[in-house]
């Protein structure tokens, strides 16, 4: 009984990671049809990002937060094949930046723009297993 417990729980945990193989395969298009989290560098700073697909709409939704801050800043996208942009709010209303990427190899990365375009900062962030 309980060896067939173990069996079961180790059937669900190896259905729930992804496996590295195929998210560098996958498209990040495709990925975003169901909920991601990534980790990984926004300039120097350490974040997290959640992504998720807008229900009823195309395009993305989600929060990133850098570690060690309690804001919860938020984005909302697009995504076409492995190009992804996205714009960030602090506050549901007014843009405050703007994420520019491309997905390869199990990473996106690319540039986060201020949005008055006078801050640039470099960005890479890897699928998290949950």
């Amino acid at each position: 009984m309980l060896a067939a417990a173990m069996a079961m729980m180790a059937l669900v945990a190896a259905a729930q990671s992804v496996p590295a193989s195929a998210t560098a395969s996958a498209n990040l298009q495709d990925l975003l049809r169901k909920p991601l989290t990534l980790r990984g560098t926004l300039g120097s700073e350490q974040i997290q990002m959640s992504l998720q697909p807008k229900p009823n709409e195309d395009g993305t939704k989600g929060t990133y937060f850098i570690f060690g801050q309690s804001a919860q800043i938020l984005l909302a996208g697009e995504a076409d094949q492995n190009a992804m942009i996205m714009e960030e709010s602090y506050n549901g209303k007014d843009v405050s930046g703007e994420w520019d990427g491309s997905f390869k190899d199990g990473v996106l990365s690319g540039t986060w723009s201020s949005l008055d375009d006078a801050v640039h900062k470099p960005f890479m962030l890897k699928l998290s297993t949950p």
